[in-house]
């Protein structure tokens, strides 16, 4: 009997870590999703609208909820305050779902972001949205590959501890 409920709860938590990392996986496209959208939001609102960045991300907060809302918050706030420094902007997206890439990437765009005049910044904007492209076409790939996997893996791995403990 101790050994039915003990393969039970392995089995369990092993099927929970298999969903666990598939969430890892979608919250990470969600969040470079957001990302993605800011950066279109970023072009209309310098190009058209002239207006300031503080006046473009609290439009763009109004819209959702997420970690990149979350964190783009906090960016927001210390631009308000004055010039961030690059460690400040590091300690803003730092999110446990974000590659080592995708962090270098957000801290390098929003560090240099309002620093260079409009032609420079517009084609710094331009080749962040190329990388992020591929970086979101990958994080995809990997969330329909890696990230489906996992439930069944883990679920499979579950049973199999039972049958090997029953």
């Amino acid at each position: 009997m101790l050994k039915f409920a003990i393969s039970g709860v392995l089995c369990f938590v092993s099927a929970y870590l298999g969903i666990a990392g598939k969430n890892y996986y979608d919250k990470r496209c969600k969040y470079l999703k957001d990302f993605d959208d800011f950066l279109s939001s970023l072009r209309d609102g310098i190009s058209y609208a002239k207006d300031k960045l503080p006046q473009i991300g609290r439009k763009f907060l109004a819209g959702g909820k997420g970690a990149f809302y979350s964190d783009l918050e906090e960016f927001i706030c210390l631009a308000e305050s004055g010039n961030p420094s690059q460690e400040q902007v590091k300690k803003c997206f730092d999110s446990k779902y974000l590659s080592k890439f995708d962090k270098i990437l957000l801290k390098e765009f929003f560090s240099e972001l309002g620093r260079f005049d409009y032609d420079t910044q517009m084609s710094r904007l331009d080749l962040t949205v190329s990388q992020l492209k591929k970086t979101i076409e990958k994080a995809e790939k990997d969330r329909r590959t890696t990230g489906s996997l996992l439930p069944k893996l883990g679920l499979i791995l579950g049973i199999a501890i039972m049958i090997i403990l029953a």
